[in-house]
């Protein structure tokens, strides 16, 4: 597609005047809002002002009646005549609801000669009250749908003392008010707290409304809505329109002047110089105006692929090293005038150069665009992130709260570590991050990327992948994560502890093995439970700081309470498992407390033998070569199969509590536990139960030739101090009858 010289200009002009044009309207609609809200507020003032005065001048009226009523009940008269004078005086005054006299008995108790309520009720005027009352008084109150203004005063009627009522509906001003502003009203529908007038044709939800309070000393409260006229943005249209357009079109013709003067001009010369130098070398003036508008527009496409190349990365798309540090040094620069903190993140993606010689840089390209889009999504839209090179990633974050960094990083790293499909191909990867903060660990970027860097490298060697950097005399610890650091935390200041389970041999009635199970030293202090943790831990690629722990925990209490003849059971996890250098980790504690390989029995559970069942049989091989006894736990949970089983060098087997609680109950779970046994037997196998807390439940276990049993009925878990006390005594069938 060509674009002449004369149509962009025909191009930016007309963008130039629509641009303005809209300005324009915009200036008008804001124009006429704010008139409209000028307007509206003082012509509010003067409806407020105008109601107020006709609310004071029906107060003055009422009294003009009650005064004039006043008169002519001093003079005498019969009950007879004075009826006949209130329906005249009602003919005359509509507005008067009641005219009401009261008078009293020897009692000093009322006598009314009215049957219409007021605000003041006849069994409300005692004798004693008006005795001192000289003045008289207006109230107003709310009786059902009505609305009342009511004059109440002592008087003096053939020399008795009388008291003289006069109500009107509180309302009437509103019939002069429409009178003297031409604004009709209608009543709409009350509320509990109060009366509702609107003028018609307002809405009752419209936005061009005037509300205005009415009412008396809060007896009677009511709202008046009126219709406010806003000012049309028409009007202001027209008024403007000439003078505005005719600026317009001179700024136009200025406009079109200056880029004939710096752009045309300059350009038409330019070219023209092109044109000569080409037909200086070529004999064809057509085809040298062909050659120049290629050549014109090879260059351009050139600038703009190198531009391109010079910003971002060719696979993920990212920016890349050259861009991200430039945004570096902006932020530094932006941080030392507001006083704002960055963090500096290095993340080092593992096994890519592996997965090359394995699978082709196709499949880590694919990758790497996934990993690329992951960081994307995980990261705000403020937040900077580059491609340094092949396995090495930045990003730079707005640090606002130390604990919204540590969320921000963890959601990070969770989305490396997920498992990704490449080409219908499963990949696993592992990564390490590396944090440095400005200013807390440096002022420039040469620091920062110091600082971060030797924090990647410190992920690298330490069984934690994420590291911030830290001072080595700084002992502070910023982290604060909150999966990663409850069990960090748990681990280097010693919050977890092992109990221990005992094995009893159905036979000798003697401790076969301790199970070791992980708690919580002070269980009210965390919000989630061991279990949790441990799957957090093997969701996260944290469980093998945790397993180290547990090993070296277990060994270490082997060596301390000097068990010749008992071994202690560790569960693994199905990570560890796939975990070749797993023999070598173990033989090191275990040569650091001098324990046997015997003394430790190894315990895995059904499903994880199914998950890469080669592997693991391997891992399990080496350490049965060790010495270490092997049992598998859980089974019947899982789909292990016969063929593992004589493959693996397993001694004993243990059945899921889960099929052993029911048995004396549930037919079913009988005959899947003795059917185990007898399998178990006949692969040479030993078989412990476990889940045993009843008597019955241990007889039936003996009768089936169960080889050994575990549960609550046997023992509770027991503290690492009460083990030596329950070894110094035999487990025999009175005793575990007794329950104990």
């Amino acid at each position: 597609m060509k674009l002449r010289i004369s149509s962009f200009n025909a191009l930016l002009i007309g963008g130039f005047a629509l641009v303005m044009f809209l300005l324009w309207i915009v200036s008008l609609l804001m124009s006429a809002e704010r008139q409209n809200q000028q307007a509206g507020t003082t012509q509010q003032h003067n409806l407020r002002v105008q109601v107020q005065q006709l609310q004071q001048n029906q107060q003055l009226w009422l009294q003009s009646q009650y005064y004039l009523l006043n008169m002519l009940v001093k003079s005498p008269d019969d009950n007879q005549n004075f009826q006949s004078f209130l329906w005249g005086y009602y003919q005359r005054n509509p507005n008067i609801w009641a005219v009401n006299l009261v008078q009293f008995d020897e009692r000093g108790l009322p006598v009314s000669k009215s049957n219409k309520p007021g605000c003041l009720q006849p069994d409300q005027m005692l004798r004693y009250r008006f005795d001192n009352f000289l003045v008289p008084s207006i109230s107003s109150c709310r009786i059902d749908d009505k609305a009342l203004l009511e004059i109440a005063g002592p008087v003096v009627a053939d020399g008795d003392a009388v008291v003289l009522l006069v109500s009107m509906e509180y309302f009437d001003f509103l019939n002069e008010f429409s009178s003297l502003t031409g604004r009709r009203m209608q009543r709409a529908a009350d509320s509990a707290e109060s009366f509702q007038y609107y003028e018609f044709g307002a809405s009752e939800y419209g936005k061009a409304q005037i509300s205005i309070p009415i009412g008396h000393a809060g007896a009677v409260s009511g709202v008046l809505h009126l219709k406010r006229e806003p000012l049309s943005l028409w009007a202001l249209f027209e008024h403007q329109a000439v003078v505005v357009l005719v600026l317009l079109a001179l700024a136009v013709i200025t406009l079109l002047v200056l880029l004939h003067v710096f752009l045309v001009k300059p350009l038409q010369s330019l070219a023209g110089k092109m044109r000569f130098a080409a037909l200086g070398h070529l004999e064809d003036e057509s085809g040298s105006r062909e050659k120049v508008k290629t050549g014109l527009t090879e260059m351009v496409e050139y600038f703009n692929l190198m531009q391109k190349t010079a910003r971002l990365d060719p696979v993920t798309g990212l920016n890349n090293r050259v861009i991200f540090e430039d945004r570096l040094v902006q932020a530094i620069r932006e941080g030392k005038r507001s006083g704002r903190k960055y963090a500096l993140i290095m993340i080092d993606i593992q096994r890519l150069d592996e997965l090359v010689q394995e699978r082709g840089q196709y499949i880590v390209d694919a990758l790497l665009r996934q990993i690329a889009e992951g960081l994307r999504e995980s990261l705000r839209e403020s937040d900077h992130v580059s491609r340094f090179e092949r396995n090495l990633f930045a990003l730079l974050l707005e640090v606002q709260q130390i604990e919204q960094l540590n969320n921000l990083v963890e959601k990070i790293y969770l989305s490396l570590i997920r498992r990704y499909r490449v080409y219908g191909r499963e990949v696993d990867l592992d990564a390490y991050i590396g944090i440095a903060i400005y200013p807390d660990h440096a002022v420039d970027a040469d620091g920062l990327y110091h600082n971060a860097s030797t924090a990647l490298v410190e992920a690298e060697h330490s069984e934690w992948p994420i590291q911030f950097f830290q001072d080595a005399e700084d002992d502070t610890d910023i982290t604060g994560f909150t999966m990663i650091q409850s069990l960090r935390r748990a681990i280097e200041r010693d919050e977890l502890k092992l109990v221990y389970q005992p094995v009893v041999d159905l036979q000798s009635y003697q401790t076969q093995y301790l199970e070791a199970l992980l708690r919580w030293k002070d269980p009210d202090m965390h919000d989630i439970s061991i279990e949790q943790t441990i799957r957090l831990a093997e969701q996260n690629h944290l469980i093998k700081s945790l397993t180290n722990w547990i090993i070296d925990s277990a060994c270490r209490f082997v060596s301390q309470a000097d068990m010749q003849d008992v071994a202690v059971g560790i569960n693994l996890s199905m990570i560890d498992l796939h975990d070749r250098r797993l023999p070598e980790r173990i033989e090191t504690y275990l040569n650091h407390y001098q324990v046997r390989p015997s003394q430790i029995v190894i315990e895995i559970t059904e499903g994880q033998i199914m998950q890469d069942p080669e592997e693991v049989i391997e891992v399990l091989a080496r350490l049965g070569v060790m010495g270490l006894s092997l049992s598998i736990d859980d089974f019947g949970t899982g789909q292990a199969s016969l063929t593992y089983l004589k493959e693996l060098p397993v001694e004993k087997i243990k059945i899921d509590q889960s099929f052993v609680r029911d048995i004396v109950t549930d037919p079913d779970d009988q005959l899947i536990v003795r059917a185990t046994i007898e399998l178990a037997h006949t692969l040479d196998l030993k078989v412990v139960a476990e889940g045993v807390e009843t008597l019955a439940v241990y007889e039936m276990l003996t009768e089936m030739s169960c080889d050994h049993v575990q549960g609550y009925y046997i023992s509770r878990p027991l503290e690492a101090e009460q083990v030596s006390r329950w070894l110094d005594t035999s487990v025999k069938p009175d005793l575990v009858r007794k329950g104990r």
